[in-house]
Order: C-alpha cells, then sequence, then structure tokens
C-alpha cells in the first residue's frame, strides 16, 4: 500500500483492543491511510466525503470511499474495495470515447452512458449516499457485523447517529486514541517528507537573519519568512506552505510599531510540505541582551540541553517534561508552569499533534517517532523567549532533523 500505516503494529493494536477494523474519516488521516487525496469535499470536515476502513489482518487491502472525482487516485494508490459517490463538480473523464469526427455532445454522452435515469449531483456531497457506499464496503469486505473502531475525535456530533445507523449492526468503538498512537510512528515516507519540511525550514530561518534589524516590522519579518521558504524549496517533492509566528519588543504577542536595539525577537516557524509540517524556533536581540531577558532565557536554554539529552528510545515523555520544569524553577523561579514540552510532529490541522511532552503522559519515545522538542516562556512587559529543535528518535539516540547548525543561545545580533 502506498499509505503510511504500519499494517503489523496496527494488527497488533486492534487484537489488544478487541477491534476488527478501523475507519478513519478525517483529510489528513485518510491519506495517511490510503497514500491518496481526500478530495476538495473533504474541505468542510463532515463525514462521508472520503472514508478508509483498515482491516486488522494485515493481508487484506485498505478499502476506501471516495468521490468519483477523486476515486483515481484512491484506486491507484491500492485501495481495495474501492467504492465511489457523486460530488458536485462536473469533472468527465472522455479519453476512453474519444474518436476521430465526433462531436463534444456524443463524447459526453458515451462517457455517461452507464449513469442510471434521473442522476443529478448534489450541491456539495451527499452524506446518505456516501454512507450508504461504507455499509457496501464493510460488507464487501466481510466486516458488516465487526467491531469498528472509528475516528469519533473527527465525526460531528451532528453525523454521527447517521453512521451508527448506517453500519448496524456493526457496533463501533471509539478509536481516536489508538489511532493517534499508530500515527506518532512515522513511515520512512513521512520522514522524508518531515525532513525536507526541516531542511527547508533551518535555511529560511538563516536567510532570515540578515532581515532582523533596526527599523523592521513583525508583519515585514512575516512575509519575508515565507518567501524565502519558497526560495528554499529546491528539496520540496510536495506541495509546499509554510506558517509563521515572529514576534519582538517588551510583549510577545501584539510586536507593535518597529524593532529597535534591546528587543526580544521570538522567531517560531515551519515548512510544510505535502501536508508535514516542521516546527523550529530561536530566540534573538537586537544589540546586547538586556539583564533581564538574560535572566529569563539562561534557564530555559539549560531545560532544553538537560531535556535534549534524554531524547533515546526508552524515556518517558513525563520524564523529560519533569526535568524540564524542575530545572527551570531551580533556577529562582518556583512558579514556573507549563503543561508540556514539545510534541509529535506530522500531517494534522496544524504543527502540533500526539505525543506530547507533558506531566500526564504515558507515552515512552521508540525508535521512528519524530518530535518537536521546545522551551517557551512568553512575559508581557519583557519579551517571548523560546528554543526548539526537531528530533528523529532513532535506535541509539535523536537526530536533530532540524536546528543544528543554528545556535540555541540568546543570540545578539
Amino acid at each position: 500500500m502506498p499509505g503510511h500505516v504500519d499494517r503489523a503494529r496496527a494488527a497488533g493494536m486492534m487484537q489488544q483492543a478487541g477491534i476488527d477494523a478501523l475507519l478513519v474519516v478525517s483529510p489528513e488521516v485518510f491519506h495517511w491511510a490510503t497514500g491518496a487525496p481526500a478530495g476538495v469535499a473533504a474541505g468542510w470536515r463532515r463525514l462521508g466525503a472520503a472514508m478508509a476502513v483498515i482491516p486488522a489482518d494485515p493481508g487484506q487491502p485498505v478499502g476506501a470511499v471516495a468521490s468519483d472525482l477523486f476515486a483515481p487516485g484512491a484506486q491507484a494508490a491500492g485501495c481495495s474495495p474501492l467504492r465511489t459517490h457523486p460530488i458536485w463538480p462536473e469533472a468527465l473523464s472522455l479519453r476512453a470515447a474519444m474518436r476521430d469526427g465526433a462531436s463534444a455532445a456524443e463524447l459526453v454522452a458515451a462517457a455517461t452512458a452507464d449513469r442510471p435515469p434521473g442522476f443529478s449531483r448534489p450541491a456539495t456531497f451527499d452524506r446518505a449516499a456516501a454512507l450508504a457506499q461504507l455499509r457496501a464496503l464493510l460488507a464487501d469486505q466481510r466486516l458488516a457485523t465487526a467491531r469498528i473502531g472509528v475516528e469519533l475525535s473527527s465525526v460531528p456530533a451532528a453525523d454521527l447517529p447517521a453512521l451508527e445507523a448506517a453500519i448496524a449492526p456493526a457496533r463501533i468503538l471509539d478509536a481516536s486514541a489508538l489511532i493517534d498512537r499508530l500515527r506518532s510512528f512515522k513511515s520512512p515516507g513521512e520522514i522524508a517528507l518531515l525532513r525536507q519540511a526541516g531542511a527547508i525550514t533551518e535555511a529560511a530561518l538563516a536567510a532570515l537573519i540578515p532581515a532582523i534589524r533596526e527599523g523592521a516590522t513583525r508583519a515585514g519579518l512575516g512575509r519575508h519568512f515565507l518567501d524565502l521558504v519558497q526560495q528554499h524549496a529546491a528539496g520540496a517533492t510536495a506541495p509546499l506552505t509554510a506558517w509563521e509566528y515572529v514576534g519582538f519588543g517588551t510583549s510577545p504577542w501584539s510586536s507593535p510599531g518597529t524593532l529597535a536595539r534591546g528587543d526580544v525577537v521570538k522567531v517560531d516557524v515551519g515548512a510544510v510540505v505535502g501536508g508535514y509540517s516542521a516546527d523550529l524556533a530561536r530566540t534573538f536581540t537586537l544589540g546586547p541582551a538586556r539583564r533581564l531577558a538574560r535572566e529569563v532565557f539562561a534557564p530555559l536554554l539549560d531545560a532544553f540541553e538537560a531535556g535534549r539529552a534524554l531524547f533515546r528510545p526508552g524515556t518517558e515523555l513525563a520524564n523529560i517534561h519533569a526535568t524540564c520544569l524542575r530545572t527551570v524553577q531551580a533556577a529562582g523561579f518556583p512558579s514556573y508552569a507549563r503543561g508540556h514540552f514539545g510534541h509529535g510532529l506530522g500531517a494534522s490541522l496544524w504543527a502540533e499533534e500526539f505525543p506530547f511532552t507533558a506531566a500526564d503522559s504515558d507515552v515512552v519515545l521508540e525508535p521512528g517517532m519524530v518530535m518537536a522538542f521546545e522551551l517557551p516562556w512568553y512575559l508581557d512587559g519583557i519579551g517571548g523567549f523560546i528554543v526548539e529543535d526537531m528530533l528523529l528518535i532513532t535506535e541509539t539516540g535523536a537526530e536533530t532533523m532540524a536546528g543544528a547548525t543554528l545556535p540555541h543561545g540568546l543570540v545578539e545580533l
């Protein structure tokens, strides 16, 4: 399968949970499961536009329900069985019907000859039609009465009763957490996309530094970073976008006016390749750092270094959180409190996804995980501070995927 699912790992997790198959419904998880785009109808994030069923038996292929416009992508990805439903665009392939001398009307008539009488297209997509195809798909896969683990975190409450009715007597179980854990282990293809995103981000951030000068505006620096991402996009093998949180001055949020000497500059940025987001951050000062800035940043860097040393297989994320928190608090800031010191990276609604380096995490690091590790602090009146790298957990430790060439300290420009 061209998708990114580790079928052996999925089989073990489903067996442990007592699940016969997984049903995934969000656009990014559909793509993860199948390797095919979910399509434009998924933009409404309502149930039915694109759905994939991953059987617990790794010998059985991933099945899918896709819109007719995007069915060729799912077919090319090897989805089997594949069921389709119509969406609003009238987009036909006439290639099989092409012949010399034929009129456009004759070609269209030939391409639509198998349409049932009264065929019409919905305004967007027809949830009932899509769910009817899901029911047929489960029957095709011999899962009509199975225990189906569903990505319920992505099923709108308004759509859940229709889903339950459509697949009855199959039983629905919430598999949202199981899917999150399964997705936290990246395939070689996902790692390649994240590596590209990290390299582009690091190069663009380094190229941004000369522009961090007196008189610069927040909007100008942000736009410049986004432009630099495109300029350093030579290694991208998939669609490229980017995001940026650049801020400066004593307010970590508003960044009013123009950059002045003594200002703290926080740069938290990421390129996104094929939906997979990097996450990298550094803190600068324009000219010598003021005393308060140095006092704040020093324990953050100490905590970052202490936590970074723990990134290796077998380490509990809760232990990294405790180490970072303890380090900052012991430096004279006993009230310092932060909910997490990093997160997984992949293809989600934004850059942060499961697992989180948090006090209540039960996750243990394993090879194949990609994590953002960060030490931020936002102090209105002094400024915003952060140091963050992007890490790939390996068999022996952790590889820095983004950040290795950039100083971690409070850099004076």
